[in-house]
């Protein structure tokens, strides 16, 4: 490990700065008149005078030695060369090394602070006048205050990062916003949880029980849980056992009861029934129960059942198909109900029943699909863009996302909401399942009460990435009229990975249908075997001509570990992305042209979702800043390096992110170190991704502790608020977050090719 050691000296020359953050690479002239290169993030220092800086001594393959800045102070001693070279730099117009030099001659080497104390002493120095005087007092003033800034803020033991962030956010006022309250950077700073803060708060001498600390680490655990485990609140024992754990016991129940009270109070938690809520949550949890129990009451256009069952018959003429008597009841239980929620699995024929109620509500409302008139009248969404995408390719009728409905503005605001509501009379929500809390409140307290809703989704896919479980909640509610498909379509029967999905849900894998080996494979691996083993399934994929950008996707449960997401990507692209010219690289990122890579973030700005996949097109400058052009789906953003925290690789990515999308062939890890993650619904829903090939590499054992672990019911309280009456018992545990990760010897993978059997 390399040790941290202090280099002293002036910067002589700025060999690279870069626009879009503080990485600088300078040429530091030590005090024995040395060159030292340094690298780090730090504000533009002054040219001549003289820093410390704390760092290590790195070997860069193509640069050679180099000094890695963590952390730097301006140093308490000046030589005059460098005072002078400094005095007259570009900044301070109309001082030349002549005038400057007279200025540290009669002011000596500490000039600069008796200049900031008291300007006057300059009229001392020969060829001074007074707006040199103004110019030269100014500059070095507005130079100070932000220097000072960066110091203090290093002084805390930040991280240059952390001061960038801070420095962006707060400019000079940065470090006294540290000093005042550390712990509202939580909300304010992207990358500062409740830790760094608590450090950072500990540094700064504020006590244990200080009640500052204390109310943020309750809502900083309450908020943090909730997200993490998709609640939408927690009972007064979690919240309180909780936060100890987060404080390390060394707080008691006793202390935090007077804080928590105090939050309730102020309406920064709200307690109902005996349960904590996040304020937020619990406004969309209200809000969307108001709505649905509006909607219910409203009145929509009365078809009587034969009519329906006509147009039934008119559009299976029209579409030469027969639907299943499960299909028909489907179509005429959404025509005839206000609000309608149909669920099922792969093969059980949504899509096809989908479609046919566009052309049934058409044709009883003597409508033609492709018509203006019946754009205005029915409105079909899904919460991703690649679903929307695919519910327009199986419907031939234009969908969108959610947002895009709404009105997604640049501000991260709707157009359309409870005070200004969409005119469609019939809402139509494909993959419904991953509705979360808050797009939900969102969507239906912008409908109008004539319209008719029909929500459509798989209720045994994973709930939402965000807080709540909507569709599950909607469907023990009762208020929506539920039809559950359970039949597999005769056309979806011969399909190897439907049948396997089907065998996960009933907890009972016959493992003889790996034997058939034309859609779904299984392969002994563990966590040293698993990255061997899918470099060898890549290669003989690559050779038969595929395609890793469009044809195929690996799937895991979780980020960390040796072969978790993370790893897994950074191997692909080193080993199959062999780009070295156009590269991009901010802090731990790398990304290179024609990577694979996924959006992390809803950007309104560029109409890209969380969960957008795309491909770098090139790596470019935009008046001198770094950017990449990136094809999100055949619409080309340019994407500024400074959004960089927003994108990662996506030749590997999470089954959470994987919701609404479809893959020609699916990779998908099932190792033992997952096996906190690993329940039935996360592996049900990687499995159903897969169109053509599924290929699981891991442990049987691990399948099977999947399928049969406890899948935890969310925390929500969505159905009472519709109905009265509590879905289930809800259990009380929260996970621990340290996950174990394991690791395993060698496997042997001699022989095996799978890849030449894999469609592209």
């Amino acid at each position: 490990m390399e040790e941290r050691k202090v280099v002293s000296g002036y910067i002589r020359n700025y060999i690279y700065e870069s626009q879009d953050s503080l990485y600088k690479v300078c040429e530091l002239v030590q005090e024995d008149d040395t060159i030292l290169i340094i690298v780090g993030s730090f504000p533009h220092l002054e040219d001549g005078l003289s820093y410390e800086f704390v760092g290590k001594m790195k070997k860069h393959p193509k640069y050679g030695e180099q000094f890695f800045v963590e952390s730097y102070s301006k140093s308490n001693s000046f030589s005059k060369e460098g005072l002078i070279h400094y005095l007259s730099s570009d900044k301070f117009y109309g001082i030349g090394p002549k005038l400057a030099s007279n200025i540290v001659d009669e002011l000596g080497l500490d000039c600069i602070s008796k200049i900031l104390e008291d300007k006057e002493v300059l009229k001392k120095v020969y060829g001074m006048t007074k707006p040199k005087i103004e110019v030269l007092y100014q500059t070095l003033k507005d130079n100070y205050a932000t220097e000072q800034v960066f110091i203090r803020l290093f002084g805390f033991g930040l991280t240059a990062k952390m001061v960038e962030r801070l420095y962006n956010t707060y400019s000079v006022s940065a470090a006294n916003k540290v000093e005042e309250n550390p712990y509202c950077l939580i909300t304010e700073v992207e990358g500062f949880g409740f830790k760094k803060c608590d450090n950072l708060a500990l540094t700064l001498g504020m006590m244990k029980d200080d009640p500052k600390r204390l109310s943020a680490a309750i809502f900083y655990t309450l908020n943090q849980v909730c997200y993490q485990q998709g609640f939408t609140f927690l009972t007064e024992e979690q919240l309180i056992n909780s936060v100890i754990r987060l404080l390390n016991g060394e707080i008691n129940g006793n202390d935090l009861k007077p804080i928590l009270d105090d939050l309730v109070r102020n309406k920064k938690i709200v307690l109902e029934d005996n349960k904590y809520f996040d304020a937020y949550l619990h406004k969309c949890e209200v809000k969307t129960a108001e709505a649905i129990l509006r909607l219910s009451k409203g009145k929509i256009k009365k078809y009587p059942e034969e009519k329906v069952f006509d147009a039934i018959k008119y559009v299976e003429e029209l579409l030469h198909i027969q639907y299943t008597p499960m299909q028909r009841e489907a179509i005429l239980t959404s025509i005839l109900n206000k609000l309608s929620i149909i669920t099922g699995g792969p093969g059980t024929g949504k899509s096809t029943i989908l479609n046919g109620i566009l052309h049934v509500y058409a044709k009883l409302n003597g409508l033609s699909i492709e018509s203006d008139e019946f754009s205005y009248k029915v409105c079909m969404v899904a919460p991703t863009g690649r679903a929307a995408k695919r519910m327009t390719e199986t419907t031939k009728y234009k969908a969108s996302t959610i947002h895009k409905a709404l009105g997604y503005n640049f501000d991260g605001d709707f157009s359309y909401n409870e005070d200004s509501k969409m005119a469609y009379s019939l809402l139509i929500v494909d993959e419904a399942s991953m509705m979360d809390i808050s797009i939900t409140m969102s969507l239906f307290t912008a409908l109008q009460d004539k319209c008719q809703v029909i929500l459509v989704g798989d209720k045994d896919q994973l709930p939402s990435v965000g807080p709540g479980n909507v569709l599950y909640d909607l469907i023990q509610s009762d208020v929506f009229i539920t039809t559950k498909l359970n039949q597999i379509m005769r056309q979806a029967k011969d399909s190897d990975i439907i049948s396997l999905s089907h065998m996960v849900l009933s907890e009972r894998i016959d493992y003889k249908i790996f034997n058939n080996k034309k859609e779904v494979f299984f392969y002994n691996s563990d966590v040293s075997s698993t990255i061997p083993m899918l470099k060898k399934l890549l290669d003989a994929y690559l050779a038969n001509g595929g395609d890793l950008q469009s044809g195929i996707q690996i799937l895991a449960p979780m980020y960390a570990g040796n072969a978790g997401i993370d790893a897994i990507n950074s191997f692909i692209q080193e080993e199959y992305n062999k780009e070295k010219e156009k590269i991009l690289k901010r802090d731990f990122k790398i990304f290179k042209k024609n990577d694979k890579v996924l959006q992390l973030k809803n950007d309104s700005v560029h109409e890209i979702m969380n969960g957008d996949i795309g491909k770098i097109l090139d790596i470019i400058k935009i008046d001198e800043k770094d950017a990449m052009l990136i094809d999100f789906d055949g619409r080309i953003i340019t994407y500024m390096a400074s959004d960089i925290e927003n994108l990662t690789l996506a030749y590997c990515m999470s089954i959470h992110k994987s919701q609404g999308s479809e893959f020609l062939n699916v990779i998908m890890p099932i190792l033992p170190s997952y096996q906190i993650m690993l329940k039935k619904k996360i592996i049900y829903t990687g499995m159903t991704r897969a169109k053509k090939k599924l290929i699981l590499l891991g442990k049987t054992e691990s399948l099977e502790h999947a399928i049969h672990a406890m899948d935890y019911l969310r925390q929500t309280y969505l159905t009472p608020r519709l109905s009265n009456k509590i879905s289930s018992e809800l259990e009380n545990k929260i996970f621990d977050k340290d996950i174990p990760f394991d690791t395993f010897g060698e496997y042997d993978m001699e022989g095996i090719t799978p890849y030449s059997f894999m469609e592209k």
